[in-house]
């Protein structure tokens, strides 16, 4: 929509917009991890473009239905962080700009918490809801 000229400005995932960022059909502002991007490394992360502590990540994960018995999620999980780890792979998310974090389910789970809540306050400072 922004290469199109709908919309002005668009929040959107750097494996998505990189591509379109080197070949000048859209401007990037800033990146929002607190890290500048490997693929973009000149566009500054929006924390130092102005705004301090701002950070924002996508984020996929692969769940199990609750009740799923823990070796079988032990399981997948170890099997799943090999494939991630495997240099091929990794050179794969890395040209697109892609960072996987390998965690247990229990690392997950914290993290997923802590997001979880982050994202509660922002909504609650801002006073916002659903319509």
């Amino acid at each position: 929509s922004v290469i199109g000229g709908h919309v002005q400005m668009a929040f959107d995932a750097i494996t998505t917009m990189a591509p379109n960022v080197k070949a000048g059909q859209v401007r990037a502002l800033g990146t929002s991890a607190a890290k500048r991007s490997s693929v973009l490394p000149e566009v500054p992360t929006i924390a130092e473009a102005g705004v301090p502590g701002y950070e924002s990540t996508i984020w996929l994960s692969i769940m199990a239905p609750a009740g799923t018995p823990k070796t079988i999620v032990d399981r997948l999980n170890a099997e799943i962080n090999k494939v991630i780890a495997r240099s091929d792979v990794k050179e794969a998310w890395d040209r697109q700009g892609a960072v996987p974090l390998l965690m247990t389910p229990g690392e997950f789970e914290t993290y997923l918490r802590a997001d979880i809540e982050k994202w509660a306050q922002v909504v609650k400072t801002a006073g916002l809801r659903a319509e």
